[in-house]
This record gives C-alpha cells, structure tokens and sequence, in this order.
C-alpha cells in the first residue's frame, strides 16, 4: 500500500497533465520549432516528426511514467531497485546532467524576463544583433575567455531562481500543479490568439501556405531524420528521470498511457500553433519588404530567432503594437521556461530528498542554490561558447544514454519488463535500435575532429560519470542500523 500522504499526489489528473506539459514545452517549442519547419521541407518535415513522436516520444513517455508510478520513487532510488548500484550511476549520471542544464537553463529563462522588460520600455535599438550580442551578452570571443558578468542576465537570473524556490518548496498539488495548471492554459490561449491575429496581418495568410506545403525532396536527407529525432527526445524531456519525478506523486486511478499521450499531443500543439505565429510574421515582412519568403531567417539558433531576429520583426508593426507584441511574446517565452525550471529543480530535489533522507524544503533549497552557483557561470561572456560546447553532450549524447539505459534496465532486465502490449513492442525492438544509430551517428560526428568545445563535453561526461559513480556507492542507513 503507497505511504503518500494527500499532499504529495497530484489534485487531479488534468493537473498532473499541465505539469507534465509545462515540463515538455520550451524554449524549442516556440522558438527553433518553426525555424526547423521553415529550412526543412514545410508540412513534410511533420512527416519524421509524427513518426518520431509515436515510436520512439511516446513509448518512452509511456515507460518513464509508469515507473514513476508503480514505484513511486524518484529516479535514482527506481533504478537501485532493479539494477542496484550500476542502475543508481546512471540515475546520478541523469541528475547530474539535469543539474547542468539546470545551470544554463534558468540563465536563458533570464533573458525572457529581461526582454519583456526591455520590450515594455521600448529599449530595443534597430541593431538587434549587436544589442543582443555586444551589449547584453557582452560575448568574447572565445570559450577561453571569461569576460565580463552581465549584470541584466544575473539580475534576471537571481529572480527567476527565487521564483521556482517559492513555487517549489510546497506540496506539488499547491506548487507546480496549480502554477503550470493556470500558466500552461494562458500560454495555450495567448499563443492561438497570436497565431490567428498575424493572419490578419498584410500578406499573414500566406504564412500558412509556406507553413504546410510540403517539400517532399527534404526527406531524403538522413541528417534530417536523425536531428528530429534527438530534438524530440530532449523536447519531451526524456532519459533524464523527470517524468518519473512527475509521476511518482500520481494517486489512485491515473491513466498514464492517457496522460502521456495527452503530454506529447499538448507538446506538438504548442509548437505548431507558435510555429504558425512565428510563419504568418515572416509572411508580412516578405510582403511589406517584396522580398522571396525563403531568404528572410538564415538561421535555427534559437537564441538568434529569439533576441535578434524576432525583435527586428516587431519593428514591422509599429512601435505601439510592436512594443505589445513584444511583451507578450516575451512573457510567453517566460512562461515556457520557468515551468521547464520546475521540472529540473523537481528532478533533482527529488532525487536528494529521498536519497539523503532530507525535508523537501532542504532538498529544493540546496538544488536551487546549486543550480544558480552553476548559472553564474553562464552569466558571463564566454557563455554562449560554454553552452554550445555541453549542448550536445548533455541534452544529446547523454539522453541518448539515459534512454537507452532505462529501457535496459526496466524493459529488458526485469522480466517480462513494466510495460506490455505494443507500447512494449516498441521498446523492445524499435527504440533502442533508433537510439543506438542516432548515439552512434553523434558519437561517430565527435570523432571527427578535435577542438575545445569537444574537449570541454567529454571532459564534463567523464567528470559526471566518475560524480555518479560516487554518489552511487552512498547508502541510506536503515532504521534498523540506527538503532
């Protein structure tokens, strides 16, 4: 019988639904969703991405959530049950991972906050590129060279720390659930009324055409394939133990197969509707400018569609509405971070309250601290340089691993596995065969060359994974032990 008490179960299964949803929609969603749409093949790149969602996003949301809820148990303590102490090092393996994106993560939740500002107040010169690089970011020219902190993206930084803290140290039913149940619906609803007013824009309903028409030839390209497929798995937030910290607070009765699937539906949708916002934009500039709509965005960085070249859209609209649009654009990015902050914080705090047998408060308190001694660093200017160099460890070559090593452990190591039916099929024999090629492709690409930024990667997983190692050996003392 479970010894959760009511405050530690979700109020419902629609709000454990938001929470799961906030956890999954990001920075990608609204912003390099669009982008990837828009050098990809229009409506055909839907076509890797549905295929993706249900045999690979799915199955592995599926499977996180049921452990989480059977167990009831963060991720660490899950594996130890099953795989012992090999199974606890890649659970410190996944929070330690979550720990470092922590660090980035809360820093790019940062610039949302400070663009709103900067938008209310209309503090966004013409030169949106040399604002964002030179004087907010004050980046160097090297992942060498530290820099200057950025006083903005600290400031920035420090309240959204403090903000998850107070949001986190409660119950999750009075915390994240009732945050992202009133945050993930706004967010839904100010998107959609977004998308549908930039079609009223000179020339926005031709946004649509190029959203959907299909350029069938993209598909041939494997690069493509694979790059959806990784961008998935980090959007759905897996291998790294968060939907099992979500689901372990589930009660009596919830659907996970329905709730999961209502997750990755939500995840599509948010990314579609902004995609369509963001496409309807650029429509109304290729038609005021009379420029071809295919040479507008050159890139899919998303910090480079986001503070650069959105900012330079708003000057398309006025300065009132555009000064508006950018605010609530801006807020929108906000709340698609902060509600991915909780998730990390979650994941970790998790982890070290049950691990270490310590309060809630305590174990929310210390991973914040940690998480904002870790954002420091990317507060100052080498830190595009520093998270383009861990990205693709740590949100890539890592969940790969994650993923792989939880189907091993939960799906083919306990007999008969948790999961059955087709779900099961999947997980058997088509996810680890599509992560082993994407892993090997990535690792394959790593050994190509050798530069700093491969070197700073490799040097973090290894660190990471002699951390885990440790920390795996740590044993809780028994109460019988203590007396």
């Amino acid at each position: 019988m479970s010894n959760q008490s009511l405050e530690t179960t979700w109020r419902s299964q629609a709000g454990f639904i938001w929470s799961l949803i906030g956890s999954a929609v990001g920075f990608a969603n609204i912003l390099s969703f669009s982008a990837q749409v828009y050098k990809n093949g229009g409506g055909a790149f839907m076509i890797p991405y549905f295929i993706a969602l249900f045999l690979l996003g799915i199955p592995l949301l599926v499977l996180e959530g049921v452990i989480g809820d059977r167990m009831k148990d963060p991720l660490v303590s899950a594996y130890g049950k099953v795989w012992g102490k090999v199974g606890k090092t890649f659970g410190w393996l996944a929070v330690l991972a979550c720990l470092s994106i922590g660090g980035f993560y809360i820093v790019l939740t940062g610039y949302s906050v400070a663009y709103t500002y900067f938008s209310a107040v209309n503090a966004i010169p013409d030169d949106s590129k040399s604002f964002f690089v030179n004087s907010f970011l004050k980046t160097t020219a090297s992942i060498g060279d530290f820099g200057q902190l950025s006083l903005p993206i600290f400031i920035s930084t420090l309240g959204v720390a403090a903000a998850a803290w107070f949001v986190l140290v409660r119950n999750v039913r009075d915390g994240i659930e009732r945050v992202c149940s009133i945050f993930m619906p706004l967010l839904a609803v100010i998107m959609a009324i977004f998308a549908v007013v930039t079609c009223f824009l000179p020339g926005g309903m031709e946004g649509w055409k190029y959203y959907l028409q299909p350029d069938f030839s993209k598909l041939l390209n494997p690069s493509l394939w694979r790059d959806i497929f990784g961008q998935l798995f980090f959007s759905l937030s897996l291998g790294l133990g968060i939907i099992v910290g979500y689901s372990r607070h589930t009660g009596q009765g919830t659907n996970i197969p329905r709730a999961m699937l209502c997750v990755a539906l939500g995840d599509f949708a948010v990314s579609f509707i902004a995609g369509a916002a963001i496409f309807c934009c650029l429509a109304h500039i290729s038609h005021v400018q009379q420029i071809p709509f295919e040479s507008i965005l050159r890139s899919d960085s998303t910090f480079e569609i986001g503070f650069v070249v959105f900012p330079h859209i708003l000057k398309f609209f006025g300065a009132f509405w555009g000064q508006w649009i950018g605010v609530i654009f801006f807020f929108c990015i906000f709340i698609a971070g902060i509600t991915g902050v909780f998730s990390i914080v979650e994941s970790i705090a998790g982890n070290v309250e049950v691990e270490f047998q310590t309060t809630r408060k305590r174990a929310v308190t210390v991973t914040i601290a940690a998480i904002t001694a870790l954002a420091t660093l990317f507060c100052m200017g080498n830190a595009s340089h520093l998270i383009d160099a861990l990205a693709p460890m740590v949100i890539g070559t890592n969940m790969l691993i994650g993923g792989l090593a939880l189907i091993v452990a939960f799906q083919l190591f306990v007999k008969a596995g948790v999961i059955r039916g087709p779900v099961a099929f999947c997980l058997r024999f088509i996810a680890p065969v599509l992560l082993g090629v994407i892993l090997l492709g990535n690792v394959s690409q790593e050994l190509q060359s050798v530069d700093t930024a491969k070197v700073v990667r490799w040097v973090w997983l290894a660190a990471a994974l002699m951390a885990a190692g440790m920390l795996a050996q740590y044993r809780k003392l028994e109460l019988a032990e203590v007396a």
